[in-house]
């Protein structure tokens, strides 16, 4: 009885956790639309972020991490992609997460974002840099 008793306290504990902080919810790891990458996203202060943590290919030809070669900033261009934060400045209101910036490094562009989770495991992610605009779903890994 007195086990059932704690168990039943640890569950409710869970729940009232989880219901007290829905926008945590995003947090963990995605795989992007693409297969290619793996981006953890995680509370930082206020607000979300991410970083890349794993990559398919996180070598170049020679055997050499792939770097930020196309960064605007130059001082940035040799830092390594693995381990890049590619988001940052989520908010979280009404069961959803914006007002973010996302970098892409394939392009070295910055661009602004946004998302909502779509079921359990899948985060539909908003970009848009001027008129353009395109939607991704990242899978919960």
């Amino acid at each position: 009885m007195k086990r059932l008793l704690i168990l039943l306290l640890a569950f409710l504990t869970q729940v009232v956790a989880e219901a007290q902080n829905p926008a945590d919810r995003i947090v963990g790891v995605w795989l992007n639309e693409e297969q290619t990458s793996k981006i953890e996203i995680f509370k930082d202060g206020n607000s979300y972020s991410g970083k890349i943590v794993w990559l398919a290919q996180p070598n170049d030809p020679d055997g050499k991490p792939y770097l930020d070669k196309k960064n605007p900033n130059p001082e940035k261009r040799n830092q390594k992609i693995l381990g890049l934060t590619i988001i940052t400045g989520l908010n979280y209101a009404n069961n959803k997460w914006s007002g973010g910036t996302m970098y892409g490094p394939k392009r070295g562009q910055y661009a602004d974002c946004s998302s909502e989770l779509k079921g359990a495991g899948e985060l539909q992610l908003k970009v848009s840099k001027g008129i353009f605009s395109a939607t991704k779903i990242w899978t919960r890994k």
